[in-house]
């Protein structure tokens, strides 16, 4: 009994003192693009994304249509912004939508706890 209660408090004082780490198992993964046409790739929690907005330039393929902007929170109490394309936005918006399902079924369906810090 005792050691199973030495070894519940520490894996505690593990998960407290790796901040981040339940959080890093899934990320959002999308495409960026810049008014110019470059494109890149980008990583991010769901978590940490805020909102996404309008963009100030028009995609470069397709002119009748505006980039979108995503802003994530960078923990420093600012936002990065990544600018995306209108369907990009849209795909992202949807992997955060089917992550926060899951994460509710999760707590639906069982006793776990979900620590977040």
């Amino acid at each position: 009994m005792k050691t199973m209660l030495s070894f519940s408090l520490l894996l505690i004082l593990f998960f407290l003192a790796a901040p981040g780490f339940a959080d890093d198992s899934y990320k959002v993964v999308f495409e960026t693009m810049d008014c110019s046409g470059n494109t890149g790739f980008a990583t991010v929690g769901p978590d940490e994304i805020y909102k996404v907005g309008n963009g100030d330039c028009s995609h470069p393929e397709h002119p009748g249509q505006k980039l979108k902007q995503l802003l994530v929170h960078d923990g420093s109490g600012s936002y990065t912004v990544y600018t995306l394309s209108q369907d990009e936005a849209k795909n992202v918006m949807l992997d955060v939508k089917e992550y926060m399902r899951a994460r509710k079924g999760v707590l639906e369906r069982s006793d776990s706890i979900i620590i977040g810090h």
